[in-house]
């Protein structure tokens, strides 16, 4: 579980970092990736997919649930879905092929290229909206209640373990 907290903090960072790069005179040269790490924990009817793995034998090569990602660019064709699969390594094919640069792994080799939703036939469009995002208001996750007696337990075990933790560790 995430900690219990106000998500218009990281939604209001994000606009932060969008109207940076959107207002940067690199804008009409760049490619923002937003890549979520999660799925949102609600039924998904798409079963994972297998991709090539470098070390088989671990059972690794499963993608995992589909995850949001937003492409923001003056190349990006507006009110656009990728349709085809994609993963988290899409975006290092994307700067591989970029770069002219091997590949690191098999999944990054036979991923899909995420520069293929991008439009290079047509001028790009440097028109970049406006959203008003309200700011997160709110207390930090409190360390005397809910599930954070699990960290204690976690550093106690880690410690036990002869795990070096980061002096000190704050937990409450």
């Amino acid at each position: 579980n995430h900690p219990h907290a106000d998500i218009r903090a990281g939604q209001g960072f994000l606009n932060q970092v969008y109207e940076a790069v959107t207002a940067s005179p690199n804008w009409p040269t760049t490619a923002l990736v937003v890549n979520y790490d999660e799925w949102g924990g609600f039924f998904d009817h798409v079963k994972p997919r297998l991709a090539p793995d470098a070390r088989p034998d671990l059972g690794t090569g499963l993608r995992g649930f589909r995850v949001p990602c937003l492409l923001i660019s003056p190349r990006a064709r507006r009110r656009a879905i990728g349709r085809e699969v994609y993963d988290h390594t899409s975006v290092l094919k994307m700067i591989e092929w970029r770069w002219h640069l091997d590949p690191l792994t098999p999944r990054d080799a036979a991923a899909r290229n995420l520069a293929e939703v991008l439009d290079f036939v047509h001028p790009p469009n440097l028109e970049a909206p406006r959203w008003p995002v309200a700011s997160a208001v709110g207390l930090p996750c409190s360390p005397a209640g809910g599930d954070f007696e699990d960290w204690h337990g976690l550093a106690d075990l880690a410690d036990g373990l002869g795990f070096e933790l980061p002096l000190p560790v704050p937990l409450g």
